[in-house]
């Protein structure tokens, strides 16, 4: 069992991504851009060993046998499997056979093991494999990084990744082959722990790989660190558990407002949850957990316990996951109602009190559930990232690199988007397909099915729907035809 992963495109020195073919397990470096077949997963065997399997997206190992020759083919790791993933000062990494001491690389069609030194065609750009919207956890500070609006600055000292300010976006330069920290206000984070508004040469940073964790390399050759709880570069040789960060992805999470009273629920210190503050702040956001089978949801808050019916059929705070935690959520354009799991919907009473009692729903059973945790909309179909055709304004969905959209919204639950680059809102055209040239906000409606999964709704009330062409348009008649998107 591997002790840690991470997912990686690598490109070689001919700027070609490594690619396995399922058609004979064959592997060559001819990929433009990165796609599934583009994708690999390092598995890091043993803590503190730079010994390493190399697996393909589809769940087959690269191995290298006595005469330098590659095969995918193993469902197994087996000793020509084995590889030691050495570091070098830029970033890239080179991948020597255990067994055979050559190296990995070669281009187009010609990939073997059978190199003695290493030249540039044995060192490999890694490339992070993850949704961009990320969370950045420090081993050492065992806290979490987060922006402090007020003075611009990062820290490392949020317990939970709880909230907007614990959101960060990684955006990869592909001509510099750099990675900058983007914060939810859509500054980027600077070597000296303050922020800019733009990219520049002290926001961009090298990744290198330590032991199934990264690091982070400024362009002095300074290393992005948490010493002290205070996020900024530092000069050292071998970096600690201060300078090495997890990335996880980032959970979205929502706020859930009653429309009988237009107050928030809130898990205050006590059993009981009420609908009865005006502003959302920690307590006041939860995480949708879905379960596969069913497709019922739970709603987990900071302190990772759940809403759940009690005794009384009040909604009450459960330290445990149980038949009781478990909710449908039943949309109606921006509304939503709750209903439990024994039939029941959840309702507001006099008081702002939740409960349970009613078999209909009327105003008092209507929500908005508001996603609160994301000032930009990053969208990943089965294709790709969602982003615009160079030189045109169509948004398309199978673009290898995304196109963030700013998230303004209403109070009762409208969502609308700007696309950041070109400052236009997005807009349905005759086709029914959405464009980035809209001068005044249009409405949509986002229903989120899980804490990492959505399905949006068009002005023309159809869902949207995502195409292997890249077609991006509100066509589709139900939420069983739309498509999820990764957000």
């Amino acid at each position: 069992m591997a002790n840690k992963v991470l997912l990686f495109g690598l490109i070689n020195s001919a700027q070609k991504y490594l690619t396995g073919e399922m058609f004979n397990y064959k592997v060559n470096a001819t990929g433009s851009s990165l796609t599934k077949s583009q994708i690999w997963t390092i598995e890091f065997s043993k803590q503190d060993s730079p010994l390493v399997h190399i697996k393909s997206f589809f769940n087959r190992y690269i191995a290298a046998d006595k005469d330098g020759r590659i095969t995918c083919d193993q469902e197994v790791p087996t000793p020509n499997c084995d590889f030691l993933m050495m570091l070098h000062p830029d970033g890239r990494v080179s991948f020597q056979s255990e067994r055979s001491k050559r190296y990995l690389g070669g281009n187009q069609d010609n990939i073997t093991c059978f190199a003695q030194a290493i030249s540039d065609s044995e060192k490999w750009v890694p490339h992070l494999v993850i949704h961009p919207s990320v969370n950045m956890f420090n081993p050492g500070r065992k806290r979490y990084l987060r922006l402090n609006e007020q003075n611009g600055k990062m820290f490392c000292d949020k317990n939970q990744p709880w909230g907007a300010d614990c959101v960060m976006t990684l955006y990869f330069d592909i001509k510099e082959k750099k990675y900058a920290i983007r914060t939810a206000t859509g500054s980027f984070v600077a070597c000296n722990g303050k922020t800019e508004p733009e990219i520049t040469n002290k926001t961009l940073y090298r990744l290198e790989i330590q032991n199934g964790m990264i690091s982070l390399k400024d362009m002095h050759g300074k290393f992005l660190s948490a010493k002290d709880c205070n996020v900024k570069t530092i000069k050292t040789s071998n970096p600690s558990m201060d300078e090495l960060f997890t990335i996880n992805p980032s959970p979205g999470q929502i706020s859930i407002m009653s429309l009988a009273n237009e107050r928030y629920i809130s898990c205050k210190p006590g059993p009981a949850v009420y609908s009865n503050v005006s502003d959302i702040k920690d307590a006041g956001n939860f995480q949708i957990m879905m379960d596969s089978t069913t497709k019922k949801v739970c709603f987990q808050n900071i302190s990772k316990h759940y809403l759940a019916v009690g005794a009384k059929g009040f909604i009450e705070v459960s330290k445990q996951l149980d038949f009781h935690c478990w909710f449908q959520i039943i949309y109606n354009c921006e509304k939503a109602t709750l209903k439990a799991s024994d039939g029941r919907y959840v309702t507001v009473n006099a008081g702002g009190q939740l409960l349970v009692g009613p078999i209909s729903t009327g105003r008092q059973e209507e929500f908005v559930l508001k996603l609160t945790n994301r000032s930009q909309l990053i969208l990943q179909s089965e294709f790709g990232f969602v982003g615009i055709l160079p030189g045109k304004q169509s948004l398309v969905c199978n673009r290898p690199m995304f196109e963030a959209s700013k998230i303004t919204s209403t109070a009762d639950g409208f969502y609308q988007f700007k696309v950041a680059s070109l400052d236009k809102y997005w807009e349905l055209n005759k086709e029914d397909a959405i464009t980035a040239t809209g001068e005044e906000s249009v409405n949509f409606t986002i229903e989120l099915i899980t804490s990492d999964q959505m399905i949006i709704r068009g002005p023309n009330g159809k869902y949207i729907l995502a195409e292997s062409d890249g077609s991006f348009r509100a066509a589709g008649e139900d939420a069983k035809s739309a498509s999820l998107f990764r957000y």
